[in-house]
């Protein structure tokens, strides 16, 4: 729908970011989930080894609920990875799309992360609805990516559509739906450390091994 071309939120003010910074504090951030949601990523975000004054990159991004989030549990540093451009004025975060975080990637200037941080998006990647190539193995390819650019120790936090009766499913092109048999390919690699014990979509925290 915008790859390349400007995202849903295409400017983020520095007094908006403070803002949702202020209400994740307060455990009153609603995001675009709810409240209960935010406050599951806070909670994965506190047992995520990475994020307390570390370099993050978040995956998928409308709008900066994640990364106040992120920042309101430690975060020094954020990098938004997003389809659609995005002019970020607050300090602490900077945007980027796939073609501008490949260029950095294969010229050496990228730069490692602390955490890697998603919430309801991978799940859409290779699907086609925000305008990206179809590829069954997208979502698979794009936490695989995020491992290549985390530091040895760093977390990933993510958190897709787990249905309660463990089935996996797929609502084409809307999303795929997590259960026994995608989840784990989409964590690969990866150490399980963490999940919360609810969640419309279920938040789990990963150590990268």
């Amino acid at each position: 729908m915008y790859l390349s071309k400007t995202a849903a939120t295409p400017v983020w003010e520095k007094d908006m970011v403070e803002g949702m910074i202020s209400l994740a504090k307060r455990g009153e951030l609603p995001g675009n989930y709810g409240t209960g949601e935010t406050n599951h990523l806070m909670n994965g975000l506190r047992v995520a080894h990475g994020i307390k004054n570390g370099r993050v990159l978040v995956i998928g991004s409308e709008n900066p609920w994640v990364e106040a989030t992120v920042i309101s549990a430690g975060a020094g540093e954020v990098v938004t990875l997003e389809y659609g451009k995005i002019f970020s004025k607050h300090p602490s975060i900077t945007t980027m799309t796939p073609d501008e975080f490949k260029h950095d990637y294969l010229t050496g200037t990228l730069g490692l992360f602390d955490a890697i941080v998603t919430f309801s998006s991978v799940e859409h990647s290779g699907l086609g609805r925000y305008g990206d190539a179809l590829n069954p193995w997208g979502d698979v390819l794009e936490i695989a990516r995020a491992y290549c650019v985390c530091k040895p120790g760093g977390s990933l936090v993510i958190a897709v559509m787990t249905p309660q009766d463990g089935n996996d499913a797929m609502e084409f092109n809307a999303h795929r739906i997590y259960g026994e048999k995608r989840w784990p390919y989409l964590a690969s690699n990866w150490h399980q450390v963490h999940r919360e014990p609810s969640g419309g979509q279920v938040v789990h925290v990963f150590a990268k091994i």
